[in-house]
């Protein structure tokens, strides 16, 4: 004969209470200097404002470097540098449309490219090609898109198609843009 199930026979119930585990107090914490800078660096971190920084970060350099249409700025944020012959090849895969504007940011090991619309602000292709490229689309500051690839070049190609999408359609300033292009 089966038994009815309750709780005792069901395994996947849990009956035990656990108790929450409480924290120490900042007096209790041992003295580690790396560890203790970092977590005074973190403390009141806000991740919300740190995205926005982000974004206003990108802007910011891409209104400094301010480059015409259809062209390339190349900018190089450390003293060490990504060999300039795949700056070029990158910069040759991706193929600027006429109207847009490209902004590559030399981070040493890893390249990003800004692809901006004919107004900065209108909207914004942040392109990372390191070991795990990303695509990420930003209409109006707002971001409305993020994407990662396996290769390189499946990164480029999608920018590319997002970025004609843009330039052909506009995002309007005073509708919500719903990212039906991207």
């Amino acid at each position: 004969m089966a038994h009815k199930p309750n709780v005792e026979n069901r395994w996947w119930v849990e009956t035990t209470f656990k108790k929450p585990k409480q924290a120490k107090p900042e007096v209790e914490m041992p003295e580690l200097p790396v560890a203790m800078a970092f977590y005074q660096v973190a403390r009141d971190y806000d991740q919300d404002r740190a995205k926005d920084d982000l974004t206003d970060n990108n802007l910011r350099i891409a209104r400094q470097a301010n480059p015409p249409p259809g062209d390339w700025v190349y900018i190089a944020m450390t003293e060490e540098h990504y060999p300039p012959h795949l700056v070029k090849r990158v910069k040759d895969e991706f193929r600027l449309p006429r109207e847009a504007r490209g902004i590559v940011l030399d981070h040493g090991r890893l390249v990003r490219l800004l692809i901006c619309g004919p107004g900065l602000e209108d909207w914004m292709l942040d392109i990372t090609l390191g070991d795990e490229p990303s695509v990420d689309a930003y209409v109006w500051s707002v971001m409305y898109r993020e994407r990662t690839f396996r290769r390189a070049e499946e990164a480029l190609r999608q920018a590319r198609k997002w970025a004609i999408n843009l330039l052909q359609y506009p995002p309007p300033r005073d509708e919500p843009f719903r990212g039906a292009l991207l």
